[in-house]
């Protein structure tokens, strides 16, 4: 296993998530032993603090709710049910914060302490700042789910932490179009689109200067100080996923081999194949989720020919380009553009 990898057996995400998953779950009415079916949880570990679950574990708990919730909102309820308190010491360190762009990084610099397998970016500009969903389990429902977990969690916590019904400048997300789609615009208060490249939450950039009503600077300092502690303990815990979809991102339009990965990450080609393999995932996999989200992003926002975009998502043949395409998103590429049109 390469160093910074996590696998689906070994024990690295805290229970407080799971509990709330579990809670949200008996709220609608589904009885705790149906949720940990299959799990091999005891209901007694779920209020054990030092209790740690294995992704293989969390795929069985999220089947399970996703299962036997009466409806398809679980994620945006999870997300909207998360406390600050259920983020740990990385919560209380949040709540000490200044502003809300201080928040936002330290949550970037210590997210692992929470959930090692995902991650998020901010990307700031003059006027509008992007948070952006950059990392997910390679299995289906529950990187689904989990958009809309994202989604509801940092509408809701912004709110929370500032005191202000705060609303976006736009939610994408990189999902057809649900049935329930009116529950994200009464949540976000914005225009939500659907069908994007990659799940964002676009804020106008003042809207991080928003100060944090329990700011505090030397609780701020000394739980930040906290978090540094555990996370150097743990050990360092980004995800293979994450660390090989950088290295294509850092090379649009040449995407090295999987060996030239390989040797960016001081690895053997054989041994990062079988990390990904670990983890539900190859590297074709990574690679084709790349070139779709560039694809989408430029069918969305230029006018270049089909034969030039192909190229620049790696492909020659723009008959092999558009092919792949409709393997990766069930629509041709014109339903990408002609919608931007509309």
């Amino acid at each position: 296993m390469i160093r910074g990898t996590w696998s689906l057996t070994e024990p690295l995400v805290p229970v407080n998530i799971p509990a709330t998953m579990i809670r949200v779950g008996g709220q609608r009415g589904i009885d705790v032993q149906v949720l940990l079916n299959g799990t091999g949880l005891a209901e007694a570990q779920l209020s054990d603090p030092s209790t740690r679950l294995t992704y293989q574990q969390i795929i069985s708990l999220t089947d399970n709710l996703i299962r036997h919730y009466p409806d398809n909102k679980l994620g945006l309820d999870l997300g909207t049910s998360i406390n600050i308190n259920q983020l740990g010491m990385l919560g209380y360190a949040i709540l000490s914060c200044a502003d809300l762009r201080s928040a936002v990084r330290l949550g970037l610099k210590y997210h692992s302490l929470v959930d090692p397998a995902f991650t998020f970016e901010m990307i700031e500009q003059r006027d509008t700042s992007a948070i952006r969903l950059t990392s997910h389990i390679p299995y289906e429902p529950m990187y689904r789910m989990l958009c809309d977990v994202f989604i509801g969690l940092f509408i809701s916590l912004a709110r929370f932490l500032s005191g202000q019904h705060l609303t976006p400048r736009e939610v994408h997300l990189n999902q057809p179009r649900p049935d329930y789609a009116d529950t994200y615009s009464e949540l976000c208060g914005c225009p939500v689109l659907f069908d994007q490249p990659r799940t964002e939450i676009i804020v106008d950039s003042t809207l991080l200067d928003t100060q944090v009503t329990m700011a505090d600077s030397a609780t701020a300092a000394m739980a930040e100080a906290q978090c540094a502690d555990i996370l150097a303990r743990m050990g360092p815990k980004e995800g293979v996923v994450a660390k090989v979809r950088r290295i294509l991102l850092s090379n649009p339009g040449t995407f090295p081999p999987v060996d030239t990965v390989a040797s960016h990450l001081a690895t053997s080609t054989r041994t990062l194949s079988r990390s990904l393999q670990d983890v539900g995932t190859s590297y074709q996999k990574i690679l084709d989720e790349v070139r779709k989200e560039m694809a989408i992003e430029y069918l969305r926002n230029s006018n270049l020919p089909i034969e030039e975009l192909a190229a620049l998502v790696g492909y020659s043949d723009p008959s092999n380009f558009r092919k792949a395409f409709r393997r990766w998103t069930q629509h041709a590429p014109s339903y990408y553009r002609e919608d931007r049109n509309r």
